[in-house]
């Protein structure tokens, strides 16, 4: 497995428990503090990180065409 597949793969998995986590605050945590992080930080995160996992996987399918190019 390639560093970039090793790395998407942490990162999707920490991901997932940070997602995890989140839901966990927010069903204790609902106020105005907590709406505004969720606005201003966590929307963020939600388009992001989907968006990244994702374009790392092409750039691992790239680097090991490339690889299997050169041998």
């Amino acid at each position: 497995m390639s560093n970039l597949n090793t790395t998407h793969d942490q990162l999707a998995a920490r991901w997932k428990v940070l997602q995890q986590r989140w839901q966990a605050v927010r069903a204790q945590w609902d106020d105005a503090v907590a709406r505004r992080f969720q606005q201003e930080f966590w929307q963020e995160y939600e388009r992001v990180l989907p968006a990244t996992l994702q374009e790392l996987q092409k750039l691992a399918e790239v680097v090991a065409q490339a690889r299997r190019n050169v041998r």
